[in-house]
């Protein structure tokens, strides 16, 4: 979601069976074509509007031509790996730093857990040379013996006292965890601010030629890893910027679930996700409700959202909530690779004109963008129309040349779009009245 939406309490989200039966989700679909065909011509314009927003595809448009790397992909990624050799190096500094921190932060929630059902197997592995957890292993023993005494006289007061002595223990880790964190966020503000660079090196495939030129006889993680003998290590690197843009990655979409609280009180899942990587440039895209406190939007946002609702025939009456389906999208395209002015997410080939959003290039920023989906773009997505991203260049003659394309995998599309979609269209207004109840006025 845009916007994380929390509770005043911790409410938990009864096991709900959204999975729709094969029937209703062709009613679902059945219902959308009917509202497509009798929407007045009026309305279909003004839910379409942020497709005549990119008035370049009256011009002539010439193919992309996708077998060469981008021009401006060598420059670009070399002074990336130059650049990334000291960002990374303080970044494996901190993460040693705080390694230690992250076992031990798991290794309690594992302890949590354990307390949680009352899994005694735990308490041959607990180090009674650390009080939280000797104090555990105490109370799994104080414990036994309460509940071996409850099972022998059935006196509701020991229950009541296994409950306090239950919620003492997971306080006690509960505030070593605390005490964890916060060691761990003082150590991470001390290391200070990497810069922009952080975003684009985290992760990125490096030129070896550059890494080792920058490195010299530095030795370090990064830069012992940029060593053809060490190239089975953390990093990943090609011999040249041109290599990159080989390096193909797709994954298919994502299965939705249900809407659920998270470990902050925040709303999440409910989403399905798909993601390519060509080079260093990702491209992903996310299908999900966007769901917006009304008190956060204007009256035309709140309207916007509820024309869109009423277009597909989905009912939402939440006082206080207010959803559409929405597509996020983000693609680490900072910079322009091959000379493009401008960048263009679409259905199908560019040449269909069927594009969703259109917006310049050289930000300096990735694209990070959200879209609220009209009900054509609703059918094309659900019914497995790919999604691409095209970069674009406006020349002399009035024409516009597509350089390059980078296409999401349609695997799984259907059948992850089409129960998302049943989900918001059923079962979701229920969920959310749960995880954020209606308040009396």
């Amino acid at each position: 979601m845009k916007q994380s939406i929390t509770t005043a309490e911790t409410l938990k989200l009864t096991t709900c069976q959204w999975q729709q039966p094969k029937k209703a989700v062709h009613k679902l679909f059945d219902r959308l074509g009917k509202i497509l065909s009798k929407q007045k011509l009026s309305e279909q314009s003004l839910l379409m509007m942020v497709t005549l927003l990119f008035a370049v595809l009256s011009k002539p448009l010439i193919g992309v031509a996708q077998d060469a790397p981008p021009a401006g992909i060598a420059e670009i990624e070399l002074e990336r790996s130059r650049l990334c050799v000291p960002v990374l190096t303080q970044l494996d500094a901190l993460n040693l730093r705080l390694q230690p921190l992250g076992i031990r932060t798991e290794r309690l929630r594992q302890i949590s857990a354990a307390i949680a059902i009352e899994d005694r197997t735990v308490m041959d592995s607990l180090n009674v040379n650390d009080p939280t957890e000797a104090a555990v292993r105490d109370w799994f023993l104080s414990d036994g013996r309460l509940a071996q005494s409850f099972v022998d006289t059935n006196q509701q007061t020991i229950q009541q006292q296994r409950v306090v002595g239950r919620e003492l223990i997971k306080g006690t880790v509960q505030a070593t965890l605390e005490r964890i964190q916060s060691e761990a966020q003082g150590i991470i503000e001390e290391a200070g601010d990497f810069g922009p660079e952080a975003n684009s090196c985290e992760g990125a495939i490096l030129i070896r030629g550059a890494v080792i030129e920058v490195c010299g006889s530095e030795q370090n993680l990064i830069c012992d890893a940029a060593k053809p003998a060490n190239s089975d290590g953390a990093y990943r690197f090609v011999d040249s910027p041109e290599d990159l843009w080989d390096v193909q990655e797709f994954r298919p979409w994502t299965s939705p679930g249900p809407l659920q609280l998270g470990p902050e009180g925040q709303i999440g899942g409910a989403n399905t996700l798909a993601f390519a990587r060509q080079g260093n440039v990702l491209f992903s895209v996310t299908f999900h409700p966007d769901i917006r406190f009304r008190t956060d939007m204007t009256p035309e946002g709140i309207q916007t959202f509820q024309t869109l609702l009423d277009s597909i025939g989905f009912e939402f009456d939440h006082p206080e909530l207010i959803y559409a389906p929405a597509l996020e999208i983000r693609a680490t395209l900072p910079e322009p690779l091959a000379g493009e002015d401008r960048y263009a997410i679409h259905f199908g080939a560019i040449e269909t004109g069927d594009i969703i959003w259109g917006g310049a290039s050289g930000t300096g920023a990735p694209i990070e963008i959200s879209i609220l989906l009209t009900p054509i773009h609703i059918v094309a997505l659900t019914q497995g129309e790919p999604l691409e991203l095209t970069a674009l260049r406006s020349l002399d003659d009035g024409s516009t040349e597509a350089l390059f394309s980078l296409g999401l995998t349609p695997v799984n599309q259907v059948s992850a779009t089409q129960a998302l979609l049943a989900y918001m269209a059923t079962q979701m207004s229920q969920d959310l009245n749960l995880l954020v109840p209606p308040r009396d006025y």
